[in-house]
């Protein structure tokens, strides 16, 4: 569980590097076709079944994480990193909102202080100022992505019954190496990388993106949801930190006070218990 915060670090801050020489799409492919190539072996390795139950459900659950992270790539070439990332973790609360009609589980009533406090750390966040910038369409990527991140993880806890990890893993990079795909042999600029760094970076999102998903699948396998959910914020100061020490983006009051609202309401939603559907 400690590794995978650092990892999906690391794959967002290789994504933002790559992003200055590669496309969305190649970024894309890099990520996803790597996983199609070596879950396959895995799973045979194991034992395991590779193509799973409610077949139509796991295709859905994979495009949206796979929509999910294309949308932060190209919120990542439009925004700073650090704004982009808070943006993206208001997904706590947005699963809230989204729990009671995909899983049944309502929301319990303190809850909507939580969601609330998220939102309002958003409006901070978005308020025109020189560490956010001029609002674009970047912003309204990183938000899109975030409410797809919510569909994804309540995707995951319905099929997560009937399915092992290494098949949930296997649609999402399916469905992302043709999403990607497609665009990528459409696109005006070449098809494959002309640099040598901008294959380096694209290998360092696809080993990146396999050990970080693989250490977050084994620790919700050993340790429960919610305490995965609260150790993965600690994604947000790791990358935040980045983006403003290495790469010198801004950071006035209002992203880290909004900051820090996101940050706490996503724990506090995270450590709350599950209200039970009435009878």
């Amino acid at each position: 569980m400690s590794l995978a915060p650092l990892l999906y670090s690391a794959l967002s801050a290789a994504a933002k590097l790559a992003g200055t020489q590669v496309s969305v799409w190649q970024i894309g492919v890099g990520r996803f076709a790597f996983g199609l190539l070596v879950i396959p072996v895995v799973v045979k390795a194991l034992g395991l079944g590779l193509w799973g139950q409610r077949r139509f459900l796991l295709t859905l659950r994979g495009l949206c994480g796979a929509v999910a992270f294309l949308l932060l790539v190209a919120a990542f070439q439009r925004i700073p990193l650090s704004v982009a990332m808070i943006l993206f973790y208001l997904y706590p609360a947005f699963t809230a909102l989204l729990s009671p009609w995909i899983t049944g589980e309502p929301t319990a009533r303190i809850g909507w202080y939580f969601i609330g406090g998220a939102f309002l750390g958003t409006s901070l966040i978005l308020w025109p100022s020189e560490a956010s910038g001029a609002l674009n369409r970047g912003h309204l990527f990183a938000a899109i992505s975030s409410v797809l991140c919510a569909l994804t993880l309540l995707l995951v806890r319905r099929l997560g019954r009937e399915n092992n990890i290494y098949t949930l893993f296997f649609y999402l990079c399916l469905t992302g190496t043709l999403a990607s795909l497609g665009p990528l042999l459409m696109q005006a600029q070449p098809i494959w990388p002309e640099r040598a760094t901008a294959w380096l970076g694209l290998g360092a999102v696809a080993v990146f993106s396999i050990g970080a998903q693989l250490s977050i699948n084994q620790a919700l396998v050993r340790i429960p949801a919610p305490k995965v959910s609260v150790m993965m914020t600690a994604e947000v100061p790791l990358v935040a930190c980045f983006g403003v020490l290495y790469l010198g983006e801004p950071a006035g009051w209002r992203l880290i006070v909004g900051a820090l609202l996101i940050f706490a309401c996503g724990i506090g939603l995270n450590l709350l218990p599950a209200e039970s559907t009435p009878a």
